[in-house]
């Protein structure tokens, strides 16, 4: 959909198939770090079908870009000029960046109302107001995902604050969640609607809603997974207050809270963040030395760092601990992901070789396109057209499978006329 305010912006729309402009609608502003609208969508269609919602993706809004204020505007203005939207049930959503996106919106734009923040993969925007921070919050984030520690850290300081929030962890690295995961997201924005009276009460999906949580309960005590338990009663307590009868939920929380096992769970949970912190500072300074072109024998501080990294990737992928396993796949992606958005950075600045010398350093690291699509990038912003083609032919042999990645990237407009782009491109497509 292209804005009519702002043709230059425009977005990805679902709406479900009774959509009438006869009723209000809920309504998800999805906002992906790269820009790609489609792709929240195309994940969780069918829980905006199942559940009556229309979602937008921003096709602008990307991190490093300076129009992110300017795409959720135009987002927000022209879904209001075509749609009938219930003023009380708009939520936001986004993806690593793109989730500290949906929380400014959500935070900055009083107007707009927003009722809930689905963040996946990272916590809180730069702007966040705790004066102004009674959002519903829901935080979705892998086991592997580097951004593990700062949502965890997060939901103890909603806890302590009494901020209302639910945090899922699904088995995975740094990604948009699962579908189920984002069904459970929709599924609690929908309680708490009904708790406020935001929503009519529907007591067969309140009931449905409860049996499941005081399954996880019991579940989680046959495992002895203090945890576990936590979240549930936790769960219980605070999202059906009003609804259904809490009181033997309170009680079975307030002995968690007291427990040995809860304790012992929480230390180990900030022991592995402790432990992340430390692997990652043995390189991040290294890291920051060679990014920013002060290094006296760059080769050999290069050198250093991919091998700390490779090393840190072995342990990742070998060690029988799973808690070091984890600890390790975590330290190891936030590094290389720092070193790609350093890369980034002076991409933006338009300081080639700086971003050149980031891009090729990650590439060494691990045999992943992204580096190298992003290479590519810099070679044709900086004229180098042929070593641009050449780079992608790379991406291509690291697993680069979507040809929309290349076509849609402005930067490589620029090769869109040369006979080896459009080859490479189709050769894509017929794969």
């Amino acid at each position: 959909m292209t804005c009519e305010g702002d043709p230059q912006q425009s977005y990805a729309l679902y709406l479900p198939l009774t959509y009438t402009a006869a009723k209000r609608w809920p309504i998800i502003y999805f906002f992906d770090p790269g820009g790609r609208g489609r792709r929240p969508l195309e994940l969780y269609k069918d829980v905006a079908e199942k559940y009556g919602f229309v979602m937008a993706g921003s096709n602008n809004s990307r991190n490093f870009s300076s129009d992110q204020p300017r795409s959720v505007n135009a987002i927000w203005l022209d879904t209001h000029l075509r749609f009938a939207l219930d003023g009380h049930l708009t939520y936001v959503s986004g993806f690593s960046g793109g989730a500290r996106v949906a929380g400014a919106m959500a935070l900055s734009c009083p107007p707009c109302q927003i009722a809930g923040v689905i963040a996946h993969g990272a916590g809180y925007p730069t702007n966040r107001s705790e004066a102004k921070d009674k959002l519903l919050y829901f935080f979705a984030v892998g086991d592997q995902d580097f951004n593990w520690p700062e949502v965890m850290t997060v939901r103890r300081e909603r806890e302590d604050k009494g901020l209302p929030y639910r945090v899922r962890v699904f088995s995975g690295p740094h990604q948009w969640a699962p579908a189920a995961v984002m069904e459970d997201a929709v599924e609690w924005m929908m309680l708490r609607a009904m708790q406020s009276g935001d929503r009519p009460p529907d007591a067969a999906f309140i009931d449905r809603q409860l049996r499941r949580m005081l399954a996880e309960a019991e579940d989680a005590e046959k495992k002895n997974d203090a945890m576990a338990q936590f979240n549930a009663y936790r769960a219980l307590v605070s999202d059906f207050s009003g609804l259904r009868d809490v009181t033997e939920s309170e009680k079975k929380l307030a002995a968690l809270k007291k427990s040995a096992a809860l304790k012992a769970a929480l230390k180990n949970e900030q022991e592995q963040i402790a432990d992340q912190s430390s692997l990652e500072a043995e390189v991040s300074a290294k890291l920051h030395t060679y990014t920013s072109g002060r290094a006296d024998d760059e080769i050999t501080l290069g050198n250093a760092i991919v091998q700390a990294m490779r090393r840190m990737n072995d342990q990742a992928e070998h060690s029988r601990n799973e808690a070091k396993r984890l600890v390790s796949k975590r330290a190891f992606a936030g590094l290389w992901v720092a070193g790609i958005e350093s890369g980034q950075e002076e991409l933006k600045s338009r300081h080639f070789e700086k971003a050149e010398a980031c891009f090729d350093l990650m590439s060494k690291v691990r045999d992943d396109p992204w580096p190298v699509l992003l290479l590519a990038e810099t070679h044709a912003a900086a004229g180098n057209k042929k070593q641009a083609i050449r780079d992608l032919k790379e991406a291509v042999r690291r697993g680069l499978t979507d040809a929309g990645v290349i076509e849609s990237n402005d930067r490589l407009q620029v090769l869109k006329a040369d006979p080896e782009f459009q080859k490479l491109v189709e050769d894509i497509k017929r794969k």
